[in-house]
């Protein structure tokens, strides 16, 4: 959150603790005044430090890869391996001194130095520059450094490594998944809530995403499963996610807030994506497919988080439904695309809309001011293509044009109203998540 924004919430948040008796007027002034100081000043130094940390990376790999004849190859081996050891001892000295901020600085020059390192050997030694071996070493000491430090930094060019190491494999034989990049993926995910770092837990969830999105057509392949399965295994999957995240908010509140935040942004965009092109072949080996198989599996284990965090009184049974109706549709869609795929469009941008409608009720009853707005993004952006795929087609141009103006200029009046109608009642009450 924004520093501003985040100064308003704790000022308004402060009123009522002081109503309340939970904060002395001297405290919350105190509170304020701290919450005042500009961090961009604090943290500029180490942003620098980093920045430069990368830089030199960057050169050294630059160097690496410059053809330099004239040097010998012990002597290459020598400045690049000194240099990294030299980074390493800086950061141990500067940490030491209480200069956390530079020590990891130094680590990851340190990191940067070790890669650059193995392209020298690889150069040295003739080997093929697009091996993911050297990657995936570069990376395992990435996530090492991360872990025994430990090390943000690190876990961020951890995470980064292995996606790239990932998908070099991945080219070098396309044919099936890289099943092995979840080990890595795992090992980050570890260390990123060991470190309770919010960024790094970011950056893992955006590493196992594009990992699907990059295997998809190999998982198809591979599997036997007919694409239009996979998408719908995948929305279940990302609901799974969703219901996970709500069973573990009150032991890692961070974290599960990040994971539900992309779960719902991710649901919405999936199941948009069931009425753009319904394939009218879609069981073309009968019901008993494997892509049905894996669905329903994941539909039962769905079904199992869904009931226990009702039961826990975690989950609403009106926005239990919800999921309930997102699953169904996604499940449906094969069949009712290959009995009618001309339904599909319409069927589905209906139902579409009203899982939007309920996603801004289900933000408001959650107090989350994410949910809110992704659902008036969903509701607007159907509505919006849905004139333009659509009407379009049916309207005299100057008509067109007049009678979308005037319907999105109404539409977003009224949808922003309310927005911040809904985003105000969240904020008005206390421990309104943001």
């Amino acid at each position: 959150m924004w520093q501003r924004a985040y100064l308003r919430k704790l000022k308004s948040d402060i009123d009522l603790w002081i109503e309340r008796g939970w904060v002395t007027p001297a405290n919350a002034e105190l509170i304020l005044q701290s919450a005042d100081s500009a961090p961009s000043q604090r943290r500029m130094p180490a942003i620098l430090a980093v920045l430069g940390a990368v830089l030199i990376g960057f050169a050294a790999m630059s160097f690496v890869a410059a053809n330099w004849n004239e040097i010998s190859k012990l002597a290459k081996l020598i400045m690049i391996f000194g240099a990294m050891w030299a980074a390493w001892i800086a950061a141990i000295l500067l940490e030491k001194r209480d200069h956390p901020a530079f020590a990891q600085a130094a680590v990851l020059a340190g990191l940067g130095l070790f890669g650059a390192g193995i392209m020298l050997i690889a150069q040295i030694y003739h080997i093929v520059t697009d091996d993911p071996g050297g990657v995936l070493a570069w990376a395992v000491a990435a996530l090492a450094a991360a872990a025994l430090l430990p090390s943000r930094p690190a876990l961020a060019l951890g995470i980064l490594l292995t996606i790239i190491w990932s998908v070099f494999a991945w080219q070098l034989d396309d044919s099936a998944p890289h099943w092995s990049f979840w080990i890595l993926w795992a090992a980050s995910a570890f260390i990123a809530l060991r470190l309770a770092w919010g960024p790094g837990f970011h950056l893992v969830l955006i590493a196992g995403i594009v990992w699907q999105a990059v295997n998809a057509e190999a998982i198809s392949d591979s599997l036997g499963i007919e694409p239009v399965w996979l998408l719908a295994f995948v929305t279940l999957e990302v609901l799974i996610l969703w219901i996970g995240a709500i069973l573990l908010e009150a032991r890692a509140p961070r974290f599960a807030s990040a994971a539900q935040a992309y779960a719902m942004a991710l649901t919405f965009i999936l199941f948009w994506m069931l009425q753009l092109a319904p394939d009218a072949n879609a069981l073309q080996d009968g019901v008993a497919t494997g892509g049905l198989v894996l669905c329903l599996l994941a539909a039962v284990a769905l079904a199992a988080l869904t009931v226990l965090a009702v039961s826990r009184r975690l989950l609403d049974l009106r926005h239990a439904a919800g999921i309930a109706v997102i699953a169904t549709g996604a499940l449906a869609y094969p069949f009712i695309a290959a009995a009618n795929a001309d339904l599909v469009p319409w069927a589905y941008a209906a139902l579409y809309l009203a899982l939007a409608a309920w996603l801004v009720s289900y933000g408001t009853a959650r107090e989350s001011r994410f949910a809110v707005n992704l659902g008036f993004l969903a509701f607007g952006a159907e509505l919006l293509w849905l004139y333009f795929e659509k009407l379009g087609n049916l309207l005299d141009t100057a008509l067109f044009f007049a009678v979308g103006g005037i319907l999105l200029i109404a539409g977003a009046l009224i949808m922003e109203r309310m927005r911040r109608r809904l985003v105000a009642q969240a904020d008005t009450k206390p421990g309104g998540a943001a």
